[in-house]
């Protein structure tokens, strides 16, 4: 699942639904209007990143991610500069996984947010959401983890799960060493990294010691933060409303996590992913942020019901006229830099 570039300008495409691009704010529109501009600069970077001798799948993983990553390139440009960042790897999980922290002040130990990025389990990295990160870290005064897990179709459930509860638990027993306390942690994501957030928590709540993990660490998280996640629904309004080439999020895209980062279908049941049918009960203040023009969006508001029946606390906003993925366009965009501020200000009050 990735973000396709929109074949012509927003107020002319022929492609997205007339109803979706009037009910667009005009910065939404501004943002479709650049990704088109790009487009072809954008694939070009794909179709480099092709080897030789690489076979059609090797080289369709290549190009994909390589144009995902020329395509957030611009968007990461500027922002706020942090006091120090540094590059590590966590071995954990039978994965060495790289991980990048941002340090907003010069204070020894900070608070830390890890931060686990999108792109449908296949593509993204540290670059790619790497001016997310940075926001965070300003608005919030902590310290942010970026963690890089691997992706699929080389890796398949729930490899990501474990390698992020894992470095989630070595910063809590760790975290000193990185100049985290790591008994003030939250942990956030994007989409995909939504999905492991919440799926994280509650693997690190029910059953930390299967994989290998200390059952204190789900204490020390103080706030989970989700921005436009899937939370288990396989059909809903918003599914059958939105999404589609223009936005990476068509119902192909979709169901092609299946396939891609399932090791079978049963997979989709896992209390770790139909958080939906989990027991919500006891986890830390949670932040949801939906899309309104998303089809996920109905997860998200599914969501704040579940966890509202459950009692856990839970602060929902929703951005009525903006595409999925919509955090990473803040150098045009007044809601992604909206709700980066409000998700880091409740971050910081639990923190």
């Amino acid at each position: 699942m990735t973000i396709d570039e929109a074949a012509a300008p927003a107020a002319e495409s022929t492609e997205i639904p007339r109803f979706i691009v009037t009910a667009m704010t005009s910065q939404m529109r501004a943002v479709l209007d650049k990704q088109a501009a790009r487009a072809e600069e954008c694939a070009q970077a794909g179709q480099r990143a092709i080897g030789v001798d690489m076979d059609a799948e090797t080289a369709g993983l290549a190009a994909m991610r390589a144009e995902y990553r020329a395509e957030r390139s611009f968007w990461n440009e500027g922002g706020p500069t942090m006091t120090d960042t540094v590059d590590a790897v966590i071995d954990t999980a039978g994965a060495q996984v790289p991980i990048r922290i941002h340090h907003p002040t010069a204070e020894a130990v900070l608070p830390g947010i890890v931060f686990l990025h999108g792109g449908g389990f296949t593509v993204g990295d540290l670059d790619t959401h790497d001016r997310i990160m940075r926001v965070i870290a300003a608005e919030s005064g902590a310290a942010v983890i970026g963690v890089d897990y691997s992706l699929s179709p080389e890796s398949k459930f729930p490899q990501a799960l474990h390698e992020v509860a894992g470095v989630i638990d070595h910063i809590v027993h760790h975290g000193r060493e990185l100049g985290i306390d790591g008994t003030r942690l939250a942990v956030a994501g994007d989409s995909a990294g939504a999905m492991l957030t919440l799926g994280s928590a509650l693997l690190l709540r029910d059953e930390p010691e299967s994989i290998g993990l200390d059952s204190r660490t789900f204490s020390a998280l103080d706030a989970l933060l989700l921005f436009y996640g899937g939370h288990g629904l396989v059909d809903s309004a918003s599914r059958r409303l939105y999404g589609g080439g223009w936005d990476g999020m068509s119902r192909e895209a979709l169901d092609s996590i299946t396939t891609e980062h399932f090791s079978s279908p049963a997979d989709a049941s896992s209390p770790y992913v139909d958080h939906l049918e989990a027991d919500l009960a006891g986890l830390p203040p949670v932040f949801i942020a939906a899309a309104g023009l998303d089809p996920l969006r109905d997860d998200s508001e599914a969501l704040n019901v579940r966890l509202e029946e459950a009692g856990t606390p839970v602060d929902y906003h929703l951005y009525p006229g903006v595409l999925h993925s919509f955090l990473h366009f803040g150098r045009m965009l007044d809601d992604a830099g909206d709700v980066l501020t409000r998700s880091a200000a409740f971050a910081a009050a639990r923190l």
